[in-house]
């Protein structure tokens, strides 16, 4: 029974901490191992494992190309920090979840797509909520989807993921009254052919978006930066990358909910060639787990 007041209005228990849970092939929670907090990392481009029923024109090397290989692990010091890390165990190109339904690429698609679609350029550049190109102009499929092919992806992948995202970005604005999201990804060491800012575009150390102050308020930015600085790492803000989906659908500042799409330049620890982790890279974790500590003293 749930407990009363004394004037017998029911009492609302604080939602309990986030708990270990795994869907097979699709994501995983960690959830805090130390002093439960207002903090909430996600990774949704690390998956590598290819979904059984995926059938790629490409190889598994391609279809990982745009994978962002290590950042969940780069992270993985946050549930020592209190907060929750939630990893998609699927690759990007296969399905997105940092793209709205609305990036839908209609060109992929064999018939009539029944479901509403948006003026995505992401999409256009066939790089939208299902990758239509691996690469470059190299085809990730040979036909285009079927309608429930594509709708399949979308309910056993996208709506999962968003689902266990906003649970853990809900439990903790109940509790708290304020949450903080940190939405963890890599990006190349310059612009290329498919990227918004164009081939060649220098890059930053670290990317910040918080779509142009609309997600994020203005001291979480500054504290994520300065820290950085502080490591002496380069920091941009909103370019070449201000925030998609993730940092979008479950953001509202003005009522304490705070989302940052945070993008690393993968010079700092892998070899983009052979994705293999650089003499760099434990140095490099160890910023970030230093990061993790501060943001945790800062949401506290």
């Amino acid at each position: 029974m749930m407990p009363t007041t004394g004037s017998d209005q029911p009492v609302r228990p604080f939602p309990a901490p986030p708990q270990d849970f795994v869907l097979p092939g699709i994501l995983s929670v960690e959830g805090p191992k130390s002093t439960y907090l207002p903090l909430v990392f996600d990774s949704p481009h690390s998956g590598l494992e290819i979904p059984e029923d995926f059938h790629p024109a490409v190889g598994p090397k391609d279809v990982l190309i745009s994978a962002d290989t290590h950042v969940d692990d780069l992270f993985s010091s946050a549930p020592d920090c209190g907060a929750p890390l939630l990893r998609a165990h699927f690759p990007r190109s296969f399905l997105d979840p940092n793209r709205s339904l609305l990036d839908m690429d209609v060109e992929m698609i064999g018939g009539d797509w029944p479901h509403a679609v948006g003026q995505s350029p992401t999409a256009r550049r066939g790089m939208g909520l299902m990758w239509r190109y691996c690469w470059g102009d190299t085809l990730m499929h040979t036909q285009p989807l079927s309608v429930s092919e594509a709708e399949d992806r979308i309910a056993r992948y996208w709506q999962p993921y968003h689902r266990a995202l906003r649970e853990l970005l809900d439990a903790a604005y109940e509790r708290f009254g304020r949450v903080f999201h940190v939405n963890c990804h890599s990006m190349t060491a310059s612009g290329h052919a498919m990227s918004s800012d164009g081939a060649s575009a220098a890059r930053p150390d670290i990317c910040i978006g918080d779509l142009h102050g609309t997600s994020a308020g203005r001291e979480f930015v500054d504290v994520v930066a300065k820290t950085l600085e502080g490591e002496g790492l380069t920091v941009g803000l909103n370019t070449p990358f201000r925030g998609a989906e993730l940092a979008r659908a479950y953001a509202n500042p003005s009522i304490g909910r705070h989302s940052i799409q945070f993008e690393i330049n993968r010079r700092l620890y892998m070899d983009e060639a052979t994705r293999e982790r650089t003499e760099n890279y434990q140095t490099f974790k160890a910023a970030i787990t230093r990061l993790n500590h501060t943001l945790a003293d800062y949401v506290a």
